[in-house]
């Protein structure tokens, strides 16, 4: 029987009555042909191990032949709904240019993110993360600040919600997802669904706090979860816990990793109510037992020939300090130089509608945010400058003479101050106690360097 020879009809009833592999031998096709023809002429096939149920002697019912035009219309139907799903909304859209505006205002390259129309580009696994926990973290800020024209409110959260679930097959690879037991549907869920970014920094520092519990034989260890990108980062979404003030802990055992968290109740009265998501295992999450050991032991004063790679970055860090610095005098100079009222009342009398003082006032207000933004990038700067010069990263552990005493730390943030031929390096940490075991109190170690030719140079002069 020649393949032509078939009709819609013929061929179901032969799919339906002996395996393909056989039909293929009596009309001297293939297994793949028989497939292909089956989908142009939209003829179900039986299940896989169906034959296999047959032989065994159960007696299945075959399916009936649907109209082949109402075949075709319901794939076309299923084909638009899957083109919808991977279309944005205008508010989803609006929201994922926010993200990747933020993005690229802390120097990241985001030209390989931008949207295709209304569809989402192919994205780095890293990036996705980035724009996912953006996306949770900031997308109330952006509608309350104007950013998107729109009012906060469920149906905005929940298109909020579906874009950071349409990102996350993406963002997976760079993520901990822990989700807090119970059903969950629509954005509400019964407790926080937590997004941790799962960086290099952040396994070594789990690798760290897994050893700890192992040699110490503790149960386990806490750190507390920020929002800090360049370490990790979390955020809650979904439910009505994401308006409560919210406390949280990574905590790590041998063998296990899960979040803690602690919630408070709107009435002082009432105690903190402590709930805790379920548990991830170490070892489906990275390679636990080959993680190296970061520990650094640093000198109290550091040398000339760690600090010239970096003269020009910690030359023009000052610079940028001492022209900041000059701004802000003047634009606080500015504030307190004539009363809002009394600046009015001259320009209604004096100018009449131009106004010249009062659109200078509003220059100098506008001055001063962007000054706040200023000062957030020097503070960056200074940390990432103090990073690489000290060759640390938060959760690394650095050992240093403190006050005559040997201090051991869990570095949880870096940053220095240059001045005329000194640079002071400020290393914040949580400190380890004697036994060895991780505390809880927080310490600073101060470090410096003097440019000993730029003294002597002048002390002669």
């Amino acid at each position: 029987m020649a393949r032509r020879e078939l009709s819609r009809e013929e061929l179901f009833a032969l799919v339906w009555e002996k395996p393909t592999r056989e039909i293929g031998k009596d009309l001297g096709l293939s297994d793949v042909a028989i497939g292909k023809l089956c989908a142009r002429l939209q003829v179900p096939k039986p299940p896989r191990g169906y034959w296999a149920r047959v032989q065994a002697g159960q007696t299945l019912r075959r399916p009936p032949l649907a109209a082949f035009r109402e075949e075709l219309e319901t794939r076309r139907r299923e084909a638009a709904r899957e083109r919808a799903a991977e279309s944005l909304s205008k508010l989803q859209r609006e929201f994922y240019l926010a993200a990747l505006a933020d993005l690229s205002g802390r120097g990241i390259d985001v030209r390989a993110a931008h949207p295709r129309g209304s569809r989402l580009p192919d994205l780095d696994p890293d990036l996705a993360a980035q724009i996912l926990l953006l996306i949770q973290g900031r997308a109330q800020n952006w509608v309350e600040e104007g950013r998107i024209a729109t009012r906060w409110g469920t149906s905005v959260q929940s298109s909020a919600t579906g874009l950071v679930e349409r990102l996350l097959p993406s963002a997976r690879a760079q993520l901990l997802v822990f989700e807090t037991e119970g059903t969950r549907h629509s954005y509400v869920a019964s407790g926080p669904v937590i997004f941790v970014r799962l960086t290099a920094q952040l396994q070594e520092r789990i690798a760290m706090l897994a050893r700890m519990v192992r040699d110490q034989k503790l149960q386990h260890v806490v750190m507390p979860l920020t929002s800090a990108d360049h370490a990790w980062s979390v955020h809650h979404l979904h439910g009505p816990d994401s308006q409560l003030f919210l406390d949280s802990w990574l905590c790590v055992s041998a063998s296990e990793i899960w979040v803690e968290w602690s919630r408070k109740a709107w009435r002082e009265e009432d105690p903190p109510e402590r709930l805790a998501t379920g548990r991830i295992g170490l070892r489906t999450v990275m390679p636990i037992d080959f993680m190296p050991v970061r520990e650094a032991a640093l000198s109290p004063v550091i040398s000339a020939a760690t600090i010239k790679p970096y003269h020009k970055r910690l030359c023009a860090l000052a610079e940028a300090e001492r022209v900041h610095e000059l701004m802000s005098r003047a634009a606080y100079e500015m504030e307190r130089e004539v009363p809002g009222e009394i600046l009015a009342m001259a320009d209604r009398i004096w100018f009449g509608e131009k106004r010249p003082f009062q659109t200078a006032r509003e220059a100098w207000r506008r001055l001063e945010d962007e000054l706040e933004r200023w000062e957030k990038e020097l503070e960056a700067e200074r940390s990432n400058l103090a990073r690489s010069i000290l060759g640390i990263r938060p959760g690394d552990i650095v050992t240093s003479q403190s006050r005559g005493r040997l201090l051991r730390l869990s570095v949880i943030g870096t940053s220095l101050y240059p001045s005329d031929g000194q640079v002071t390096f400020v290393v914040q940490g949580i400190r380890f106690r004697k036994d060895g075991t991780l505390g809880k109190l927080h310490e600073t170690l101060t470090l410096s360097f003097k440019d000993e030719g730029r003294r002597r140079q002048d002390r002669q002069e």
